[in-house]
């Protein structure tokens, strides 16, 4: 009986070692392609509404379609930081009226190889690294999916907003 219970308690460890080897090989061998998709998806949202239509908003209390891209930027900044503690500005918020298409368009791409960076140079023990973030215990590999997750509900929100000016979307693009 005693033997037996060694062997299940072997069993349970190499399976517990064998899904965490797992996890960690999708997210090193597999999200930064994930990432590309949704950097590449989101370039294509910018590059799809016409310069003169980047301060349209819906509704006085919405933001721009300017404005939810460079949230998508801030953001970036701000969660870099809670990864590796760096907090980088992609601009100066001073100047944001006078950013036009194209230099936002380029601001999302900076921030977002930026991102692309931190998930191809990431180690096993930075991702698991514990931190509290908005009174929850998370990982730092959860503010990846964060950072994700983030931009796509921004993203979608632009998707809407080229939709309603008739303009139309480029594809889905998915995981």
């Amino acid at each position: 009986m005693k033997g037996k219970l060694v062997v299940q308690f072997v069993l349970l460890i190499l399976i517990m070692g064998i899904s965490d080897l797992k996890a960690q090989m999708y997210f090193s061998d597999q999200y930064p392609e994930v990432w590309k998709r949704n950097m590449n998806y989101s370039q294509l949202v910018a590059e799809a509404m016409p310069a003169e239509l980047y301060d349209y908003q819906p509704t006085p209390e919405s933001m721009s379609f300017k404005d939810q891209l460079l949230h998508i930027v801030d953001n970036i900044s701000y969660l870099t930081a809670k990864i590796n503690g760096q907090k980088i500005t992609f601009y100066n918020k001073e100047n944001k009226a006078s950013i036009d298409k194209k230099q936002l368009i380029e601001l999302l791409s900076q921030a977002n190889d930026y991102v692309l960076e931190l998930i191809k140079n990431a180690e096993k023990i930075q991702l698991d690294e514990k931190i509290v973030f908005g009174n929850e215990n998370m990982t730092k590999e959860n503010i990846f999916y964060l950072l994700r997750g983030h931009q796509v509900h921004h993203r979608a929100q632009c998707l809407v907003y080229l939709r309603l000016k008739g303009i139309n979307a480029p594809s889905y693009v998915g995981w």
